[in-house]
């Protein structure tokens, strides 16, 4: 009976250990995941403003409807080079 008990204790010590262990590494990956998500909403936001300063420069030389246009047009742009990007390396 002992020996049942002392390998019970010893189970719990290593479950005990184990989700030690996998807490910290969930919370790594969580944290992982949210720095990846800021860095993507950064990077949107970034573009944006991009965009905004290129039709801002634009505009004043061939117009706001033309420079709409060109800005969007490189948006689409980018954002067909990121999808052909990422399509190509996927597995």
């Amino acid at each position: 009976m002992e020996q049942l008990t002392a390998y019970f204790l010893s189970l719990l010590d290593v479950i005990e250990k184990e989700l030690g262990l996998f807490g910290k590494s969930v919370s790594r990956a969580v944290l992982g995941l949210c720095l990846i998500a800021t860095g993507a909403f950064l990077i949107g936001a970034g573009l944006l403003m991009l965009a905004w300063t290129c039709f801002t420069a634009v505009r004043g030389l061939i117009g706001p409807v033309w420079a709409g246009l060109l800005t969007a047009m490189l948006i689409f742009a980018g954002g067909g080079v990121c999808l052909w990007t990422g399509k190509k390396n996927s597995p």
